[in-house]
């Protein structure tokens, strides 16, 4: 059987860091759970756990009665959310978006000239981007309009997830237990709000997140038509992207931490 590397890389911090103390840490790892407790007490076990039943975080580190939820990621993938379209559609029409940019998006996402997946001849996503190229950048421009869907957005398909009463992370982190680079949610709404997206015109957007289906099968035979139903986001460059943010914004709003020189990889 394949291994999993992302289940991999989680069960290594767990063993990393569960039952630990600061001084039984990597240096790395001293650094970023100084990070998450700024007020840490060497003395004391942090404990660490995998969030198997939640939908962004992936673990929990714990220090006393204090508790931090991290979403890892790690290699190359730069997807982080899937969604079905019918709970996607329901997110746009709950926050405002026209039922005209929401035509266009089906149109794009299913990419056979139907909303609902029912044609017969599929397109690719240039012939697609050349077709609609006039009502896909209106589209853009109301996806990304107002600061505060973008953030709502954002927040959903990185730290929160489809479900609102969930536990949602609190924290990204991008690599392994020896090295890694992260930031708050906090750190990365406020990126949002004082970047303008407006430059993403090749790629269907909401803020710094792309979208499209998870398969079209334009060209290419059908394996599971089913995921032709799902909306995939990803997040382009999301380690320099981490970064440049870290570097830029404080973690929280009440502490200004400018540590983002510390991420040069010796």
């Amino acid at each position: 059987m394949k291994t999993n590397i992302g289940i991999q890389n989680e069960e290594n911090f767990v063993k990393c860091i569960d039952n630990k103390t600061y001084d039984e840490l990597n240096k790395h790892l001293q650094y970023f759970l100084h990070y998450l407790f700024p007020k840490i007490d060497k003395t004391k076990k942090f404990h660490c756990f995998l969030t198997t039943n939640y939908i962004k975080p992936d673990i929990c580190i714990s220090l006393e009665s204090e508790m931090r939820y991290v979403s890892l990621k790690y290699g190359q993938s730069d997807i982080f959310h899937n969604e079905n379209i019918l709970t996607f559609i329901d997110f746009l029409r709950v926050n405002g978006i026209s039922e005209e940019s929401i035509k266009t998006y089906l149109l794009f996402h299913y990419g056979d000239g139907t909303i609902d997946g029912t044609g017969k001849n599929r397109f690719t996503s240039v012939e697609l981007r050349f077709h609609y190229r006039d009502e896909l950048r209106k589209m853009n421009e109301e996806f990304n309009k107002n600061k505060e869907f973008v953030k709502k957005f954002v927040d959903r398909a990185v730290f929160q997830g489809v479900n609102s009463l969930a536990n949602c992370a609190e924290y990204l982190y991008h690599g392994d237990p020896e090295y890694g680079v992260f930031l708050s949610r906090f750190q990365l709404m406020r990126r949002v709000e004082t970047k303008n997206y407006g430059f993403m015109t090749e790629c269907v957007h909401i803020g710094p997140l792309v979208l499209r289906p998870h398969a079209r099968y334009s060209n290419k035979p059908i394996r599971n038509d089913e995921s032709r139903h799902i909306v995939e986001v990803s997040y382009p460059k999301i380690v320099q992207e981490i970064m440049f943010v870290f570097s830029k914004f404080p973690f929280d709003e009440n502490i200004d931490w400018n540590v983002g020189r510390h991420y040069q990889k010796k």
